[in-house]
Order: C-alpha cells, then structure tokens, then sequence
C-alpha cells in the first residue's frame, strides 16, 4: 500500500483554504480600495460627521484592509473637528493630513456649542485653540478644496483671517463658509463686538482663487476693499453688523466682478446705503441670477436694495422676515415690500421688467405679513409658479392663494397644457380666478390647517381656474403637534383634522407630514 505524500496534503488543504476564503477577500488591492471608496461616498451622503472617521473604522478591520486604506490617500480627504477641542483632535487632524497625501481637502471645523451662555470670554473654543488649528492645516493650503468654519464668537475667525491672510495661492479652493453664528448683531442699531477686534482683515488678500466659485460669509466681515469675490456662482452674506458693512460701491463692485452669479443670499443688511442713495436707481443688474435669498429686518431697508436690482433671469425667490428672530417686536407689514415687487413685474417691456415674477417657478415665503389683497396682487403675478414654501404664513397669505373674483382681461385664458420653461412676456398679463395657475406643490410650516385645507379644496373644484395641487407637504415643529391615531391607524397633527384630512384625500392631494413627535 502506497503512503500518502505530506506535501500533497498540504497542497489540497492550502487549496481547499483558499477557496473556502471571503470573495472580498480574494479582490485585488485596487478593486478593495475603489469599494472603499464608494462606501464612504454613500456614508457621506448619510452623514458627513460619520463619514469623516470611516476610513479610521476600515483601517482597523484587519491588516489588509490597513494596509489597503492607509495607502489610499483619497480615502482620507474629509477633515472633521468640533467640540470637545482637545489634543487628540490634533493628532487625528496630522494623521488625515499625512494619509491624505496630495489629494484635495475638505474641512470642515465645527466648534458651536448649544450651552454656551453668550459671553464672548466664556466660550469653550478660544482664539488659541483656533490659532493651533489653522497653524497645521496651514501648510496644506495649496490642497485646500472646501472649507467651513463655524463658531460662536468672533476671535476663532479673526484668527484664521489673520493666519491666512498672506497666502499666496489656492489653486484647487470651491468654496468657503465662515460663519459667526449670532444673529443677534443684525438687530437694528446694532454695533458690532468685540470693538477692538472690529478692524476688517482681507479675505486671503494677496492669494490667486482660480477655482473659488461658493462663498459665505455669516457675521463675518473683511476689508471689502481688497476682496477676492471674482467670478463666483453663489454669495450669501448673513447676519452682519450694520457698522462693519460694505459701501454701496464696494458692494456694487462685487457683484459687478461675479457677471456669472447665479444664487446671491442676503440676509439681515447688504451694503451700508447712505444720504446719496437716493439718486441711486437699477445700477446692479444681473444677467444670470436665477435665484435671490432675501431676508430683511428693516423693510423699508429691504425697498432701498430691491430698488437697485435688475433681474431679468430670476425663477427662484425667497423672502423672509428675519426680525422675528433677531427682534422680540418680530415681524413687520411687509406690504411695501410687495408691492415694489409686484409693481417692478408689470412693465410692458421684458427687458424693464427689473424683477419678472411670471417667469418665477419657486416661492419661499417666511413670517411675511400683509394684507390680503396685497397678497392676492403679489401672488397674481407668478403665473408659471410650480413650488411654494410657506413659514409661518398667517390667514390673510394662505386666504389670497384661493380663488379670487378678479376680472381678467379680454383677451386671458388659462391653459391646460403645461407651461413653458420661458413663458411670453404677454403670458404673464393674464389674470385667473386664481393665483399661480400652475402651481402644484405646497409645503408648509406653522400655518392655519382648517384655513390651508379650504383653500386647497377650493382650488382643486371646477372653476377655480388652476392645476389643482398634487402634493401638500406639512412640516411640524415638535411644540406644536401632538399624535393622536386615526381610522386607519396612522398618526395625524392634531392641527388636521379628520374632515380636512378626508377632503385632501378626496380631490386626490398626495400629502404628507413631517417632523412629527412620536407617540407614546
């Protein structure tokens, strides 16, 4: 009898192993590395903050997938870091950076803290702490792609506009965020604090930005002077000081250096508009702006800027009455507002036509108050509106979106074919029953249910001379709703009722509710 040979045994258990092994395991490196990198893109767009130490949970797997991710330098390209601050932060924030190799950036530093007190001095973040930050991702600049910054109080950002002040280049940057998150000094007659820190500092005042294409600037203010805001698609600026804005032409020859800007976001002030102003009339005209953020705290303020825009691509508008957060006297009569609006929509020319409601698709209201029939005027204009949000919206807004015994002109007629993505100009002369012939999607936040849903039916029944709408999205704060369970066994805001809610489902209306607090 022949004995078996060891070493063939071994050859057929080593073969029996291996094809008994994981497939993942089996992968060559570079197919290993390109699931890890899918991976996190998907975790990213799930949350961000995970996303940020997934490659620390990959390389900790076992040594393969060590060896594998720490030689992926794409891996490790999404900087993360808020409070606590300690140095363990700056440990992990070197080894990124190290793992990283050359790749492009994407920081984010989020120091907010939800019990701090409001004292400048207090804050759990210091200007020491930012400083030993930015002093380690400084060398890096040049990989710099995105970058935001959030704090509380001032000296963090004044010391990364002082550090990066002197950089010379940042070939691949996008987009920056620097945000100051106070509101409470875009209150009217408010001075910006800390005074001695007030001195503007150049945003990157002697770098080349060749790629920077997104910035916003919230409470954070620079020498407007010596800017770098060139060739930008969108600008916010947010909850400034009114003693730290810019001049109107200073202003002005930001925007006129942005001619692609397509999205322009300002909240609380714009430029400082002086005595002069008032021989000041449409010297800011943008081409390509097709969606404007205006949130005002002095609406006669908000009159002043609109009055100097010309618009003439705009389809998306957003308007907010911000003085309900920053001021305890809260919302103002927003009908001046309005009324310049709707009055700057009427001309017969296209090219005059300084804001062209009719061609509008997006509407963004927020605790705006007026009357209803300026409500009704205002809301007439937007004949191709397809989406509106309404925010704290009182009686008198949600009563002026349901029919109206208007006159219309001889010649107005309401089609039924959908609507054009350019509508004529002569289009959006015409009157209906109805506002916002075409529009079809609602969602709204802290409004008057009982009156939302007549409105909602008395659109959808023959004669309203409207699309009716197809999809009603209501979002509740927690404080506001409470669950009880219908005959079907969902959960419904105590803010609909059964009636309203079997109405909405009768003309066919696809609603939903949101954030609601869950049920005991």
């Amino acid at each position: 009898m022949r004995s078996r040979n060891p070493h063939n045994l071994r050859s057929v258990h080593a073969i029996n192993l291996s094809s008994a092994r994981p497939g993942i395991h089996r992968l060559p490196n570079e197919i290993l590395s390109y699931i890890f990198m899918n991976a996190i893109q998907v975790c990213d767009s799930d949350d961000p903050s995970e996303a940020a130490f997934f490659p620390l949970t990959i390389s900790h797997t076992c040594s393969r997938w060590r060896k594998v991710s720490i030689s992926t330098g794409s891996l490790w390209t999404s900087i993360r870091l808020c409070l606590p601050y300690s140095l363990n932060q700056l440990t992990y924030l070197r080894t990124w950076l190290s793992r990283s190799r050359s790749y492009p950036l994407d920081i984010l530093l989020d120091f907010r803290d939800e019990e701090w007190d409001w004292e400048e001095e207090d804050h759990l973040f210091t200007h020491d702490a930012a400083k030993e930050i930015i002093s380690v991702i400084l060398p890096h600049s040049k990989r710099w792609r995105h970058i935001e910054f959030f704090t509380d109080t001032w000296a963090p950002i004044h010391a990364f506009l002082d550090l990066t002040r002197d950089i010379d280049d940042l070939p691949v940057l996008k987009s920056v965020a620097l945000s100051r998150c106070n509101a409470y000094f875009a209150r009217k007659g408010e001075c910006f604090k800390p005074v001695e820190l007030k001195e503007p500092i150049p945003l990157f005042a002697g770098g080349r930005l060749p790629a920077l294409r997104d910035l916003a600037l919230v409470g954070v203010h620079v020498d407007w002077r010596q800017s770098v805001m060139v060739n930008l698609l969108e600008l916010e600026l947010k909850f400034h000081a009114y003693d730290v804005l810019p001049t109107l032409g200073e202003f002005t020859n930001i925007l006129i250096s942005c001619p692609e800007l397509e999205r322009l976001s300002i909240v609380g002030w714009g430029p400082r508009l002086d005595a002069t102003f008032t021989n000041t009339r449409r010297v800011i005209s943008m081409a390509k702006l097709t969606r404007l953020i205006l949130g005002f705290v002095d609406v006669e303020y908000a009159v002043m800027l609109l009055s100097l825009f010309h618009l003439p691509s705009l389809y998306e508008l957003e308007l907010e009455d911000v003085a309900a957060i920053v001021d305890p006297i809260g919302s103002s009569d927003a009908s001046t507002l309005l009324t310049l609006l709707e009055a700057s929509s009427t001309e017969l020319n296209a090219e005059t036509c300084f804001f062209p409601l009719h061609q509008v698709d997006y509407l963004d209201l927020r605790s705006i108050r007026s009357s209803e029939v300026v409500f009704a005027q205002f809301l007439h204009r937007f004949n191709s509106l397809e989406k509106i949000n309404l925010s704290d919206a009182d009686s008198a807004l949600l009563t002026a979106l349901g029919p109206q015994h208007f006159s219309p002109e001889p010649e107005a007629e309401i089609s039924s074919k959908p609507r054009d993505r350019r509508p004529s100009f002569a289009s959006s002369l015409s009157t209906s029953l109805a506002p916002c012939p075409q529009l079809v999607d609602l969602t709204c936040r802290r409004v008057d249910m009982s009156v939302l849903s007549s409105v909602i039916s008395a659109r959808a029944k023959a004669g309203s001379g409207v699309r009716p709408l197809q999809s009603v999205q209501f979002e509740l704060d927690n404080i506001e709703s409470t669950c009880h369970d219908s005959d079907d066994g969902s959960s419904i805001a105590s803010g609909l009722s059964d009636e309203d809610r079997t109405s909405l489902l009768k003309i066919g209306v696809d609603f939903r509710i949101n954030n609601l607090r869950s049920c005991a």
